[in-house]
C-alpha cells in the first residue's frame, strides 16, 4: 500500500467483489496521507449486517490497523460476533483484543482482526 486512499481501495474492491454481499454505504470515511478511518455497513445475502470500523495508518507500505470494531449481527438485530479492540475487558488474556459471541457479556480472548480477516469469517459461514 502506497498511503491511506490506496488502502481503503483496497477494503472497496473486498467489498464489492464478495458475491456474499448484497449492498453495503459508507457511513464516515476520512483520509489524510498514510493515515485513515471509515466505518462502512454492509447487507449480505442471509439478511445479516455487517458494520466495519478501523482506523489505521501506513507505514512501509503496510496498513497498522490502531483501533477496530467488526459487528455482525442477524437480519432481526441480534448480535452473532463483534471483534474489537475497545480497552474494556482488561481480564481477557489477549487484551484489549477480544470477542463477543452471540451476547454482549460472552466476552472471549481473540487475536487482532482486520477488515479483511472479518469479511473473510463472515461470509464464509454462510
Amino acid at each position: 500500500m502506497k498511503d491511506a486512499a490506496d488502502y481503503l481501495a483496497h477494503v472497496k474492491s473486498l467489498i464489492i467483489l464478495n458475491p456474499q454481499v448484497e449492498h453495503w454505504q459508507i457511513t464516515r470515511e476520512t483520509i489524510e496521507d498514510d493515515m485513515g478511518l471509515f466505518r462502512y455497513r454492509l447487507t449480505l445475502l442471509d439478511g445479516s449486517f455487517l458494520e466495519m470500523f478501523e482506523r489505521f495508518q501506513i507505514v512501509n507500505g503496510e496498513a497498522q490497523v490502531s483501533k477496530y470494531s467488526f459487528h455482525w449481527q442477524n437480519a432481526n438485530g441480534q448480535l452473532r460476533k463483534r471483534w474489537d479492540n475497545a480497552a474494556h475487558h482488561p481480564e481477557i488474556s489477549t487484551h484489549p483484543h477480544h470477542l463477543h459471541k452471540n451476547t454482549e457479556d460472552n466476552v472471549t480472548p481473540h487475536k487482532p482482526m482486520t477488515a479483511e480477516e472479518a469479511l473473510i469469517v463472515v461470509t464464509a459461514t454462510m
